[in-house]
């Protein structure tokens, strides 16, 4: 399965390259063709697709960040390791957009008010991996031991982009994710990505759409 591509375009839309599943935020599938330019300005009257509302607009790149923390470089990836049992769980927080999956998944082992808040010990490793599967960020991750791994690991995922009512757009699928300045960011199989135009983790979600009161219903 090719790998699809998305970039971010220089003070323009997010440009999707590769075979996707595109899904707006009324569940309905939109066929692409290869290729869309989907609204990252928050401000297109045709969502996910932009209409070129950010030339009308002081949208820019930088947009919601000051010009040097647009200038310097993405923050060093602050991956923390948590070991178990025949697999090891990584936990990025600068990409977490607080969704809570793993709190109301598997409370046993995802616990804030516990000291490490990822306790793998005695984990059923399938619940382990459906759990951090259904981060939508990609925050967590997991690695399997090899023994493990033909048992477990699923087959990978159709690329999907799928448009969150009010939200960003949520990635799922093995991405490449290169930013305006043309420096590869992410290189998985799952991510959410800003649509409001005003994150300061461009192009990943950081929330602010909640604080903006981001409205987009398709």
């Amino acid at each position: 399965m090719a790998k699809v591509k998305i970039t971010e375009t220089e003070d323009g839309p997010l440009l999707v390259e590769g075979q996707i599943q595109l899904i707006d935020a009324r569940r309905i599938e939109i066929e692409t063709r290869g290729k869309a330019r989907l609204c990252r300005c928050g401000m297109s009257n045709k969502k996910p697709f932009c209409d070129n509302s950010h030339k009308s607009s002081d949208f820019g790149a930088e947009s919601g960040q000051t010009e040097e923390e647009f200038l310097s470089p993405k923050p060093v990836s602050r991956r923390r390791e948590y070991t178990g049992d025949g697999i090891k769980v990584s936990f990025d927080a600068s990409v977490c957009i607080h969704v809570a999956e793993c709190l109301k998944l598997m409370p046993e082992t995802f616990d804030l008010r516990s000291r490490p808040w990822i306790n793998l010990e005695s984990a059923d490793i399938q619940k382990v991996v459906d759990t951090v599967r259904n981060c939508p960020s990609g925050a967590l991750r997991y690695e399997l031991e090899d023994q493990q791994s033909a048992k477990i690991e699923p087959e990978p995922a159709e690329p999907t982009v799928r448009a969150w009512r009010n939200g960003p757009l949520r990635i799922r699928g093995e991405v490449e994710i290169v930013d305006v300045k043309g420096d590869t960011v992410l290189e998985g199989d799952r991510a959410a990505l800003c649509r409001c135009g005003a994150s300061r983790n461009k192009p990943f979600c950081d929330n602010t759409h909640k604080l903006i009161k981001f409205a987009a219903t398709t």
